[in-house]
């Protein structure tokens, strides 16, 4: 009796579909959530509070998380992609992920254009003075969301 119990559970185990999600392969550099990252942000030719660009040991920039950057490059993808406010991050409607060379371009464009505060109850952008512009921007992304 204990081997039939066995053998059904088993037999009934094959045919349910599985609950634990494998993690999908996407396509090679490309990104599922993504976000904007600057260093040394300035209105006109004034730095805003966090001043001039910081430098690590190495010489590099440290960039820190801009979420109205990556809202308003975000709004560039609106058919593939929306903003997920509670993430902070532009996520992707395909599973196959945005590519991560074209966002860190447009994180980089934006910044140089120009980009400007944002509301964060309404998501309207509020121009109220000179757009911000970044010495320094890069496009981030992880390839799983979660």
């Amino acid at each position: 009796m204990m081997l039939f119990a066995t053998a059904l559970f088993l037999a009934a185990q094959a045919i349910l579909p599985s609950v634990q999600a494998t993690p999908r392969n996407i396509r090679k550099n490309s990104w599922i959530e993504l976000d904007c990252y600057v260093a040394g942000v300035k209105i006109g030719d004034t730095y805003t509070k966090e001043g001039e660009a910081k430098k690590d040991k190495w010489g590099n920039p440290i960039l820190h998380y801009d979420w109205q950057l990556t809202y308003q490059v975000c709004k560039i993808y609106t058919d593939s992609a929306y903003y997920d406010p509670a993430k902070g991050r532009c996520i992707s409607k395909s599973p196959d992920g945005l590519g991560g060379a074209d966002w860190w371009d447009n994180c980089e464009r934006q910044s140089i254009n120009g980009w400007y505060d944002v509301d964060p109850s309404t998501n309207d952008i509020v121009i109220n003075h000179a757009p911000y512009h970044a010495d320094y921007a890069q496009g981030h992304g992880q390839r799983w969301s979660g």
